[in-house]
């Protein structure tokens, strides 16, 4: 596994975390932005960071087409 592949498979993982829809999908199952705000997980836990983390994805949506686009071109031209 090369350096090339990982950032491929990180790319990807952030594609799919970006296409979460959080009121039909997060919410039902407690992995909403509602959830630490309400005090219901603690931001500081695992459960809490990863809610954070699939939000931040969410609002990164603008540089990650940029970055697919990119990742699209390479590949087309280095096969």
């Amino acid at each position: 596994m090369t350096l090339w592949t990982f950032c491929q498979s990180m790319l990807l993982t952030f594609n799919a975390f970006a296409i979460l829809n959080e009121q039909r999908f997060l919410d039902k199952y407690g992995l909403g932005q509602g959830a630490v705000n309400s005090g219901y997980v603690p931001s500081g836990s695992a459960r809490g960071q990863l809610i954070g983390v699939v939000t931040a994805t969410q609002y990164a949506r603008v540089p990650l087409v940029v970055l697919n686009v990119l990742v699209i071109f390479v590949k087309m031209v280095f096969g």
